[in-house]
């Protein structure tokens, strides 16, 4: 049994043989490449990518592109290029222009927001006019494409990005702008997340048509950014929406949870996700993996488990295992269990490290 066949079965409720092995290795990649990477062109899908996890005999899933396309009404222009160290995404519209600006970071090898698309409520009427005018299309040949790439090292996910909510605070405005708009103009904000999640459901109804059995939307949700209260009034609703349209077609569906847990990781369940990807322990986390599974329940799968931390030269041999342990350990509590990165594996990780991973789910993970 390889690692697709067993994600398929804790997909489908049945126990596999041992607890399935994925990785999220891109930004691990990119950076031991040691040169800056284009921020508007990245993709997992690559033979690069394929051999590393053959290599390292992990499954492969995540960045694997979507099975759809964006593109704007002609009075909205858009743009995304590099220029030097500086990543630049605008929007050019007959109201007024909107930018994203970051800037290479050679220490963690990415790109970091140095100026938010959106900082006032002026600037958010600006996105939404852009949303308004956002067209979705299908891309469903896509599926072969991704499956003739990774079929036989893994199961791809294909994405359909963020819901309304988590595209302003993770991506287009940051917490704090977020926060202001919601309290200085609510009707417009909440025009907005109306607005941007129908547009979100059309790329859901999109896979729904496709031979591709799971989706991934992502988020990056984390209780310390969307508590509870905030999620539960603006996105529940739109998560469930998502779960109940993927079912109902015999398909399931991951949410990117790479953050704080406690006390949202039961809301997300309850929303019918089948999948919480990326979820990340103590210490980077503010769970441990048995509380994580406690909050959660039984039914929803828990994808992750290793904290960033843990990955690096500073913690022990002898420490890390004990770490993917406790994680493997929750298999006796219910088998809907995946070994990943919580997030992701981080620069400096040596590739040893990554490869011992696969050893510990044969001789811990077995059921």
């Amino acid at each position: 049994m390889n690692e697709r066949e067993r994600l398929l079965r804790v997909l489908n409720w049945i126990k596999p043989d041992r607890v399935p092995w994925f990785a999220d290795l891109g930004h691990w990649y990119r950076a031991e490449s040691g040169g800056m990477w284009n921020l508007f062109t990245i993709t997992n899908r690559t033979k690069e990518m394929i051999d590393l996890h053959k290599e390292v005999k992990a499954g492969w899933y995540i960045e694997v592109g979507s099975l759809h396309e964006e593109y704007y009404e002609e009075d909205v222009m858009q743009e995304k290029f590099i220029d030097g160290n500086l990543a630049i995404e605008r929007y050019v519209t007959p109201i007024g222009k909107i930018e994203m600006i970051r800037k290479w970071n050679p220490i963690s090898f990415s790109w970091d927001i140095s100026k938010y698309m959106v900082k006032n409520i002026e600037e958010l009427k600006i996105l939404l006019y852009v949303i308004e005018r956002k067209k979705i299309i299908p891309r469903i040949e896509n599926w072969s494409i991704i499956e003739e790439m990774g079929k036989d090292v893994g199961l791809g996910f294909p994405s359909v990005g963020y819901s309304g909510l988590g595209s302003l605070i993770s991506y287009y405005m940051g917490l704090e702008n977020t926060i202001y708009a919601m309290y200085d103009d609510p009707i417009l904000f909440e025009k907005y997340i109306r607005t941007y999640n129908q547009k979100h459901l059309e790329a859901v109804d999109i896979f729904c048509k496709s031979q591709a059995p799971h989706l991934l939307f992502t988020d990056n949700l984390s209780s310390d950014m969307q508590p509870p209260k905030l999620f539960e009034k603006y996105s529940f609703n739109h998560y469930k929406e998502i779960a109940d349209r993927v079912h109902s077609v015999g398909k399931t569906v991951s949410a990117h949870c790479d953050g704080m847990l406690d006390n949202i990781i039961g809301v997300v369940a309850e929303a019918g996700i089948d999948v919480a990807d990326a979820c990340t322990p103590k210490p980077t986390g503010d769970l441990t993996p048995i509380e994580i599974r406690k909050q959660a329940g039984n039914e929803i799968i828990l994808m992750g488990g290793i904290s960033p931390y843990m990955w690096l030269p500073e913690t022990s041999e002898k420490d890390f295992i004990a770490h993917v342990k406790e994680w493997l350990d929750l298999r006796n509590i219910s088998f809907r269990l995946v070994q990943s990165a919580g997030d992701q594996v981080p620069p400096g990780t040596k590739i040893e490290r990554i490869k011992l991973v696969y050893d510990l789910v044969e001789e811990f993970g077995r059921y």
